[in-house]
């Protein structure tokens, strides 16, 4: 049986709320892998992402999850299309569901930003521990004769 309108709109709200909690958890082990970078703690940087990847997994499935919920009702899967389902609820439900998704976003964001540290983190520890375990370099234009 198909899922009625108000079926799709409250498995919609229920995946950012659920996803809210996520990004919550998601963000807390970033910014602890931030650290983790500092300490140069290969074996607690390892947990660190090994506990990232489920909640990773879910995170993507909550978003094609919406992303369905939207297609069904016949709204674009885009920031538009969330817009529009917000513009067509009853006025006691917008402000929430407003202020829901702008949470979301806010922690996306953040998350994104930490991720992108982390990135850098990550390619800076990889290029000191390979100058580390290789022969030492020369220098630009020392003679190697």
């Amino acid at each position: 049986m198909a899922e009625t309108k108000t079926q799709l709109v409250q498995r919609f709200i229920f995946s950012i709320n659920e996803d809210i909690k996520h990004y919550k958890q998601l963000l807390h082990l970033l910014q602890d892998q931030s650290v983790l970078y500092l300490k140069f703690d290969g074996e607690a940087l390892s947990e660190n992402i090994h506990q990232q990847l489920p909640i990773l997994k879910q995170l993507g499935r909550s978003a094609a999850e919406r992303s369905r919920c939207l297609q069904q009702l016949h709204l674009p899967s885009s920031e538009q299309g969330v817009e529009k389902l917000i513009r067509a609820l009853p006025d006691k439900h917008k402000t929430p569901l407003k202020m829901q998704w702008k949470s979301l976003e806010t922690l996306i964001k953040h998350c994104q930003k930490y991720n992108n540290q982390n990135g850098q983190s990550s390619a800076a520890f990889h290029e000191l521990l390979g100058q580390l375990t290789q022969e030492p370099q020369h220098a630009y234009g020392e003679n190697q004769f």
